[in-house]
């Protein structure tokens, strides 16, 4: 706000609160200067609505302080729902071969103050996200391909080994210490997995490979 903007603002205080502007001119003038100060970042209408607030909440007579720290409430708020995509592609002005970086923090740094000010609308998560029920794969079907061709090339250089099958006996049941078929025997003392199999198990497996094998050449 301006020396003028805050001399039309205390105008309009003094129409509904006549303990805010003072009566001797020194005094007007140091009021006006310390108000301009306070609200040196602040818009003339957001200070305007922020007085009406001020006014509907407390009794008290508004001050500076109170406008001010209802507008950086609203500077965090709106920053807090900005995601920062910020695209150089989008200025063209600025200079892709500025090493300095000058020019993309200034880009920056203008489009922040223009989030802040109100002039452009933060730009949050929700509106980067396509809508609901959109198909992911469908939008990035450029990208699966791609995708592809890496997972062959990673399988070609880094071939999956082939967990062996283990002890054929895991395809019956340990009378020993109960695993099922297709599970490891586990050690009776701590439960913990074995490598190998209890001997009864490797009994049982090659009872049955016999019978089969009699019922064969029968």
């Amino acid at each position: 706000m301006t020396l003028d903007e805050t001399i039309d603002l205390l105008q309009q205080i003094a129409l509904i609160d006549d303990r805010v502007v003072k009566v001797d001119d020194a005094e007007q003038r140091a009021q006006v200067t310390m108000w301009a100060a306070v609200l040196r970042d602040v818009p003339l209408a957001f200070a305007g609505e922020a007085v009406g607030r001020h006014y509907a909440e407390s009794a008290w007579a508004v001050m500076p302080k109170d406008i001010a720290a209802r507008w950086r409430d609203q500077v965090k708020d709106r920053l807090g729902r900005s995601t920062g995509t910020f695209e150089p592609a989008d200025h063209p002005y600025i200079d892709p071969d500025d090493e300095t970086g000058n020019a993309f923090v200034a880009a920056l740094r203008g489009q922040q103050a223009a989030i802040a000010r109100g002039t452009d609308e933060p730009v949050g998560l929700r509106e980067l996200l396509p809508p609901p029920g959109t198909d992911l794969r469908s939008r990035a079907g450029a990208l699966v391909p791609a995708n592809d061709e890496f997972r062959a090339v990673k399988e070609e250089q880094y071939p999956r080994r082939a967990r062996p099958a283990g002890p054929p006996e895991l395809a019956v049941h340990c009378s020993y210490c109960g695993a099922s078929a297709g599970r490891p025997c586990r050690l009776p003392h701590n439960d913990k997995p074995m490598t190998g199999t209890h001997p009864s198990r490797r009994d049982v497996w090659e009872a049955q490979q016999s019978a089969v094998t009699e019922g064969v050449d029968a």
